[in-house]
């Protein structure tokens, strides 16, 4: 019942902030769903907001910031990312990881995307001593609003005192809806 409620939390928030949104995306598996909300601060701010359901690791919810750069096909993201973990077979916690996001335009419509965030133990709190996160997809744009991805991701988490966590490491397809 309790993931039930936090989940309805991070989703009514997420309805509330979508008139400032510039991006929804949803990405799939077998076992994981997930969402993300991008919100334009400025020409040169972005942040996001995320949450990852997993059948079988339990949720995450994520907050960024990042200041953004464009230089011609390339686009960089440099910023923070603050997890909350609520696992089912590891202890909770939460970090606040370093690290960003990047794409490279290939053409008008395919382009490639990666990212890399990283939490030391100084910035991991409660029962998590680290956290690394690796992201890469390749993206293909139907029209100016929406596009198509398949994608590559491994969340894993470290601990002192128990068993190192692997949340997710698979392969995913997911869409972006841009308004």
């Amino acid at each position: 019942m309790a993931k039930f409620r936090v989940a309805s939390v991070l989703l009514l928030s997420a309805a509330a902030l979508q008139v400032n949104a510039s991006e929804f995306n949803l990405g799939l598996n077998n076992d994981v769903v997930s969402t993300e909300l991008e919100l334009q601060v400025n020409k040169d701010v972005n942040a996001v907001l995320g949450y990852i359901y997993s059948d079988d690791s339990g949720h995450i919810a994520q907050g960024a910031m990042h200041m953004t750069h464009d230089a011609g096909v390339h686009h960089f993201e440099v910023g923070a990312k603050l997890s909350q973990l609520w696992a089912d077979d590891a202890p909770n916690g939460s970090t606040v990881s370093v690290g960003g996001r990047y794409a490279l335009a290939l053409g008008p419509n395919i382009s490639v995307h990666a990212a890399a965030y990283y939490a030391p133990s100084v910035l991991s709190f409660g029962n998590v001593d680290g956290q690394y996160e690796l992201d890469s997809k390749v993206q293909y744009n139907i029209n100016p609003n929406m596009a198509l991805y398949v994608g590559y991701r491994k969340i894993a988490f470290e601990y002192d005192n128990a068993r190192d966590f692997t949340f997710e490491d698979g392969v995913y397809i997911g869409g972006k809806f841009r308004f």
